[in-house]
């Protein structure tokens, strides 16, 4: 064991959300644990440090927005599944309790009518989601 070991420890306190982002970049460089991540991201420094503090506020509010964009994408996307399976349930139902009930299958065919201006909203997100993408990456030279 290293004698140096427990002078060379860093211990940090963090809030939830720099706890959360050092989560995502943790996952992101692939790390094993904490301890690694810290290892990747003190040899990534000298990169960073090269680049303005503007440039990397910049970075931070593309994160943020991304985050902001994504949780929005991943919540109307659950939300939808959880509604297609409500009617899917409602189908076997009636397709096997009583298939000629025009009442039941009119208020299945509503319900998936209901859906379609939701599935249009999730793909104009999921486009303005990859639009942004694009932009943010080829605005900093797609790194």
């Amino acid at each position: 064991m290293n004698p140096n070991a427990k002078r060379n420890m860093i211990q940090v306190r963090l809030s939830d959300d720099e706890l959360r982002r050092f989560e995502v970049i943790r996952q992101g460089l692939k790390a094993k644990n904490n301890a690694s991540a810290l290892r990747q991201l003190i040899q990534l420094a000298p990169l960073v440090g090269k680049q303005p503090q503007a440039q990397v506020e910049h970075l931070l509010k593309i994160y943020d927005d991304l985050d902001a964009k994504a949780a929005a994408l991943l919540w109307n996307s659950s939300n939808m599944t959880k509604n297609l399976n409500e009617i899917a349930h409602a189908a076997n139902i009636a397709k096997n309790n009583d298939p000629a009930n025009k009442t039941t299958w009119n208020w299945i065919i509503e319900q998936l009518k209901n859906m379609f201006p939701t599935i249009e909203q999730l793909n104009e997100l999921g486009n303005e989601t990859k639009d942004y993408l694009k932009k943010e990456l080829d605005a900093i030279g797609g790194a």
